[in-house]
């Protein structure tokens, strides 16, 4: 009886968060597409919010773009945190771990630190791989962010302006 009041618990927790997360992810995006900011500054916002969440700073990446946000104003507030949501823990992890795959097949060709202790050398290995391969991947996400947002930016106004010129049609 009582693991069946925790697991109704546990769903009524789960479902909160996901009613929380998409709601906000719905605020942010509403709130970018009735900008007066352009396009360009906007896009550029969000590959600035998916570079800073992608680097390996696992729980300082929102703190690090709220502090990017308030240096340099011209960078879209609303566009940096939607990036920052888009990329949260769980669609970083799969990113992490190709990164680390990825930078051990490049680091193969450079030559190893020398250091004398065994556990520090494996620990620069380690982070020598898992820096070359999240440099690889974070730059050309980034860069394919801000074409994608570019585009869906250009879709999303094409459609709320068909939809004022259907509204405009039909009541005048």
């Amino acid at each position: 009886m009582a693991t069946a009041k925790l697991k109704r618990w546990a769903v009524r927790r789960l479902r909160f968060y996901k009613d929380k997360y998409i709601f906000k992810l719905k605020r942010y995006t509403i709130a970018i597409l009735t900008s007066d900011k352009s396009d360009v500054s906007i896009a550029l916002s969000y590959a600035f919010g998916t570079l800073i969440a992608l680097l390996p700073t696992p729980g300082f990446s929102t703190a690090i773009g709220i502090g990017f946000i308030t240096v340099f104003k011209q960078l879209n507030k609303m566009a940096v945190l939607l990036s920052m949501m888009v990329w949260n823990a769980i669609t970083i992890i799969p990113i992490f771990w190709l990164s680390y795959k990825i930078g051990s097949r490049i680091s193969n060709s450079l030559p190893d630190v020398e250091v004398q202790n065994e556990t520090m050398r494996q620990i620069l290995l380690f982070f020598k791989q898992f820096a070359l391969g999240n440099l690889t991947l974070t730059i050309p996400i980034s860069i394919g962010s801000y074409f994608l947002a570019i585009l869906l930016l250009q879709l999303a106004r094409k459609m709320r302006l068909r939809q004022t010129q259907r509204r405009g049609g039909i009541t005048a």
